[in-house]
């Protein structure tokens, strides 16, 4: 009898639990992986891509609101799966969304306070409209719809060519560098996608980096690694890859001016050639050449900034650490307008050819 009450005392509990009679499963979701978001005269026109779990190919499909939690509302109403935002990997933002400061800062904070986005989910700027960008990332990948997540965790970084930006970053980066930053660009070329350069962002304005101009933002960074750079010697095109890249910022009051130093320790590697010039007296020489590339290259990129009359690069935040006094007492557009660069490369062969 003492047997049986301590059972039915066990097994009470179990008749208030509610178990999963509310779980819903995975062929009742809409598991979202990619979402490009457009600016319209009512707010944001948000496409969704999801993974597609069963046969046939995954078809997007879109909702115009003054939030995203409404356009997922709207679209729950149309289809018989729920919506899932809790595996998006990819946000690709509109040009025409980048340059209205006030959706831009509305939509990011959406995402940030979202209980499903992960502050990890990666940015990407659209060099035009961005639902045109998620249906050609379909296109290219209209299984899992991981296309535009692999080439950033796979590929770019060893290229050079882009830089991956996530939420958490981007966020960070905008409120230090007074509403600026850069995202990874993407556009959509006749149903196809090219991907590398980035886009500037401020307040109100974009400003398109092409493939060198991203480059010489990734030499600023000291994260140049995998760039490939092209330079003529002695009537012959030779290729250099960059192994290494680092960078060292020094700034310094000079007159009514301030002078960021910039230094870039550089690793190269010969990529081809003939082979008659690679000797040790050549070394010299072909350093000099393709120091006096990249130096040209990160000049140029820094010209975009000083004309925009915006710290594109995140360079007033180097300075505010390195001289916080002269920060505090003047105002950022003070600085900017004072800062004089001096560009140093400084490349070292890491090998001047396969020896034998």
């Amino acid at each position: 009898m003492c047997e049986k009450k301590l059972l039915l005392l066990a097994l009470l509990p179990s008749f208030f639990l509610t178990g999963c009679w509310d779980k819903k499963d995975p062929e009742d979701r809409a598991f979202i992986i990619t979402l490009g978001a457009d600016s319209t005269a009512a707010g944001c026109s948000f496409t969704f891509a999801p993974a597609n779990i069963e046969t046939g190919e995954a078809e997007t499909y879109a909702a115009e609101s003054e939030t995203l939690a409404g356009a997922v509302a709207q679209v729950d109403t149309h289809t018989s799966r729920k919506t899932d935002l809790g595996q998006l990997k990819t946000v690709i933002l509109g040009k025409e969304l980048l340059e209205d400061g006030a959706k831009l800062d509305a939509l990011l904070r959406e995402l940030e306070r979202s209980q499903t986005v992960s502050e990890k989910v990666m940015l990407l700027a659209a060099d035009g409209s961005a639902a045109e960008c998620v249906e050609a990332a379909m296109a290219e990948d209209s299984k899992t719809g991981l296309f535009l997540w692999d080439f950033y965790k796979n590929t770019a970084s060893e290229v050079a060519v882009t830089k991956g930006m996530d939420l958490d970053t981007f966020l960070t980066e905008r409120q230090e560098q007074g509403g600026c930053g850069v995202i990874p660009r993407i556009t959509a070329k006749d149903g196809k996608l090219q991907l590398g350069g980035g886009m500037a962002v401020t307040p109100t304005k974009v400003y398109p980096l092409d493939h060198t101009e991203e480059r010489g933002y990734l030499f600023l960074l000291g994260e140049a690694e995998g760039a490939l750079l092209e330079g003529s010697y002695r009537g012959e095109v030779i290729p250099v890859r960059i192994g290494k890249s680092h960078v060292f910022y020094d700034f310094s009051l000079v007159g009514d001016s301030i002078l960021c130093t910039v230094t870039l320790p550089l690793e190269g590697t010969l990529q081809g050639g003939r082979g008659n010039f690679l000797l040790d007296e050549s070394d010299k020489e072909l350093e000099e050449i393709f120091e006096a590339i990249i130096k040209e290259e990160v000049e140029h990129t820094l010209k975009i900034a000083m004309a925009a009359e915006e710290d594109l690069f995140g360079i007033l935040p180097r300075l505010q650490r390195a001289m916080p006094q002269l920060a505090e007492e003047y105002s950022r557009e003070v600085l900017w307008d004072a800062v004089v660069f001096e560009i140093y490369p400084d490349l070292e062969w890491k090998d001047m050819g396969r020896k034998r």
